[in-house]
This record gives structure tokens, C-alpha cells and sequence, in this order.
């Protein structure tokens, strides 16, 4: 990071000009301000201990308690990092739960690293709060053993009645290996009325407040009203969650990613809102840069390979942006890589696998995306008419082929199926774009 960010360091200092999105040329001084990453690197950054929090430093048995501790200081830490390296041992070093590293962030002009942490919507809230701790604390506070507590949430994913707008898990969430931001958002949507009737009142006051805390941080503009909101959850939450004491269930919740609510709304203040640093934004890069990079080298020295491959395909993509840019109307049909997995609970999925279909002899033709297999392969024509209202299906059909001259003899006597989609991706040209001087 010392290499990458180096720039910035003279950058910063002395300033360069730019060009401005008016067209003028401005001296700019660019800084860090924000860095995105999950926790176990926020600690190597921050230069602390993983049982500490990387923005303040909060005793590390207290971060289950609504208690507001000093930020960390980039001075103080320096200096601290600074005796300890001279063998001084100075008390504070281990008070804050310091750990001897030498930051890249320490000659960045202007630059307070621990307020340039950015909230983790997916890792933090979704799959750590909500997925590996709430989940697990609501179905074991059933009452029974966890295989029966299981089948009990299981049955009641089951039962819940279908809806245009989440997802249905047919089977239960007990057999869901492969679990995405979809999936969990998903359950958020219908966990409270799964654990109604069945767990207990104190469980679904906790849980109904982190579920308000989640769908608070997800807010794209924020006011003081709900930035209040987002506070009053956080509290809320605090204020029932010893129900989980009480059954047994835990001892305490000196838990990273509980502690990190805390900072949400100073982050959200100081930053924005948490959805432009969501790290599910960047999730997608795991296959476009590792995996197709891995599956197109010879799996030896596959990282020199891998490396190769990005390299290539950027130049492929700016030469691309190029041609864009040169042509008018130039529309560019890149294979972006592998289809995509099928669920691991065997329910039926929206995302079903894709390929891009073979392109059209004209290159400003628009292209089209669907999936390699119909999840509906032979599907009557009274079926399509009365269960998919495609109404006169057979008369629009001819008139289709006969515009095409390939209608064939006895059209209304053939007895056939048809394989239905769930749906098509047309991708249409770019629209161009000119800057237009007036003088």
C-alpha cells in the first residue's frame, strides 16, 4: 500500500492541477479519506490486536457495552509505535492493544486513518450481525436441541407464504451451503415473522432492533430524523439483548462486529452513506480478477499467469473504451466469463445460468443474454394462453412466420411444446455522447 498510495504523499503536499468537471484546470490537493476493507485488515492497518477495535480504544472485555470510548490518534499512535520499536515498552502500547508494525499511512499529508474505516454493510451487518450471530442466538433460544431447532426454523421458512418480492426458501435454510448479500437479505425480510409465535417475546424485541438498525444503515440519504433512527436501534438492541444471557445462550458480546454499530452513524456523518462503501459492490471482482484469471492459467505459477490475463484483458477494455469513443454507435460484445453457480438448496432461482448468444452479423445489432437451458422445456400452447396470458399465442406465432417466409404447411395442425424462459437480457448500442462549446 506504501507503493501504491505514494503518489499521494507529494501530491498531497504541494498539490497538481486537474481538470474539473467544468472544464477549468484547478490545483487539487487529493488525500485519503476513505479506506474500505474488512476487519482483519482494519486491524493490520489500524496497527492493533483483532480482538480491539481498529477506530477506537475501547477495553477489548467491554465492547458489548453502549459505552463511548477516545478515537484512536495517527499521532500518538505513531509515537507510541515509535518507543516500543526503541524498546522503551511504554504502558500505553499495550493498554490500546498496540502491534509492532510500521503504517504506510504515516507520511500521507492530512490523513486520519482510523476515520477513513468505512461501514461493511455485507461482512459486518448482514453475514455478522444478522447470519452468524442473531440467527444462531434466535434459533437456539427455541428451547431445544439444535437439530430440532433447526427443523423448527426450517418449517417455519416453509411455511411462510410466497411473495412476489423475497425469496421463498422451500427448503429451509439449513441446506443453503452458498450463501450471498441476496440470500441474506432475503431472510431479513421474513426472520421476525419466522421466529413469531415461536420464540420468545424478548428474542424478537433484539432481533426486531437489529433488523431496524440494518434497514436504517441501508438508507441511500440520510437526515438527523433518521440518523436518530439508526441510534435509538443501536440502543434498543442494547437495552433487550441480555435475554440471550439469561437463556444460557451467551456470556457476553465483546464481539468485533457488534462493537462496530457503535461507529455507524459518526462514519455515515463523516463519510456518507454506508451503501457507496458496501463491500457486496465489490464481490463480483472475486470472479471477473481470481477466478477466471485462476481457470484461464495452467494451474502452475498461476499467479505470474494470472497477472498476465488482467493485464490483457485491461488492454483489451481500453482499446475497447477506444473504439467507443472513435466509432459512433460501435457497440463492443465481450464475453464477461463463466456462467453462473445454481443454488445449493435446489430452489428454483431467478439467476439462472447464462451465455451470451452469438452475435448478431451486424455490429451495431443489439446482443442478447439467456440462459443456456429452459427451466420450462415443453410447455403446451394451452398452457402458454391460460398460465403465462400469452393470448392468441398460435396467431401471433404465424404472423411472426409468415413475415418471415417460413411458415409452414398445416400450421394449426402441428401438435407441438414450447421451452419457456424465465427471461432475456438485451443489451441495446451506447448512446453517444458529444460536449457541445458554445462560443
Amino acid at each position: 500500500m506504501r507503493t501504491l498510495l505514494e503518489p499521494l504523499v507529494k501530491a498531497g503536499k504541494d498539490g497538481v492541477d486537474m481538470l474539473c468537471a467544468d472544464g477549468n484546470m484547478r490545483r487539487v490537493y487529493p488525500i485519503l479519506a476513505a479506506y474500505v476493507a474488512d476487519y482483519p485488515e482494519q486491524c493490520l492497518v489500524a496497527c492493533c490486536m483483532e480482538n480491539r477495535c481498529p477506530k477506537c480504544v475501547v477495553n477489548r472485555k467491554k465492547r458489548g457495552m453502549p459505552v463511548y470510548s477516545a478515537l484512536r490518534d495517527p499521532d500518538e499512535t505513531i509515537r507510541l509505535m515509535k518507543r516500543h520499536a526503541q524498546g522503551h515498552a511504554p504502558p500505553q502500547f499495550e493498554k490500546q492493544g498496540l502491534r509492532p508494525t510500521d503504517p504506510f499511512w504515516k507520511d500521507l499529508p492530512h490523513c486520519n486513518i482510523f476515520k477513513c474505516f468505512t461501514p461493511d454493510l455485507l461482512h459486518q451487518l448482514h453475514k455478522g450481525v444478522f447470519k452468524e450471530h442473531i440467527t444462531d442466538w434466535a434459533t437456539e433460544s427455541l428451547g431445544g436441541s439444535e437439530p430440532a431447532n433447526n427443523v423448527e426454523i426450517d418449517f417455519c421458512f416453509r411455511v411462510m407464504p410466497s411473495h412476489p418480492s423475497p425469496r421463498h426458501f422451500k427448503l429451509g435454510i439449513s441446506l443453503v451451503s452458498q450463501w450471498t448479500g441476496n440470500e441474506f437479505k432475503n431472510m431479513e425480510k421474513v426472520f421476525l415473522g419466522v421466529l413469531n409465535g415461536a420464540g420468545d417475546p424478548l428474542v424478537l424485541r433484539a432481533v426486531r432492533r437489529v433488523l431496524d438498525f440494518i434497514y436504517y444503515a441501508h438508507f441511500e440519504t440520510h437526515t438527523d430524523a433518521s440518523l436518530g433512527k439508526l441510534k435509538e436501534s443501536w440502543k434498543l438492541f442494547h437495552d433487550n439483548k441480555d435475554i440471550f444471557i439469561t437463556k444460557g445462550i451467551r456470556e457476553d458480546f465483546n464481539i468485533p462486529k457488534i462493537h462496530s454499530m457503535q461507529h455507524y452513524v459518526d462514519m455515515i456523518r463523516a463519510l456518507g452513506t454506508a451503501d457507496r462503501y458496501n463491500t457486496e459492490l465489490s464481490e463480483r471482482l472475486h470472479i471477473d480478477c481470481a477466478k477466471l484469471g485462476y481457470a484461464a492459467s495452467s494451474n502452475k505459477e498461476y499467479t505470474t499467469q494470472m497477472t498476465r490475463w488482467l493485464m490483457r484483458r485491461e488492454a483489451i477494455d481500453r482499446f475497447a473504451s477506444y473504439l467507443q469513443w472513435a466509432i459512433p454507435g460501435y457497440l463492443v460484445e465481450l464475453n464477461d466469463g463463466a456462467a453462473m453457480e445454481p443454488e445449493a438448496d435446489g430452489d428454483d432461482s431467478d439467476e439462472e445460468e447464462e451465455d451470451i448468444a452469438e452475435p448478431s452479423p451486424s455490429s451495431l445489432s443489439p446482443a442478447f443474454t439467456i440462459a443456456k437451458k429452459a427451466p420450462f422445456g415443453r410447455v403446451t400452447v394451452t398452457s402458454l394462453e391460460k398460465d403465462y396470458s400469452a393470448n392468441n399465442f398460435l396467431t401471433h406465432l404465424e404472423n411472426f412466420l409468415r413475415s418471415e417466409s417460413l411458415l409452414p404447411r398445416r400450421f394449426r395442425d402441428i401438435s407441438a411444446t414450447f421451452p419457456v424462459y424465465k427471461r432475456v437480457v438485451i443489451k441495446i448500442p451506447p448512446v453517444v455522447q458529444g460536449i457541445h462549446h458554445s462560443y
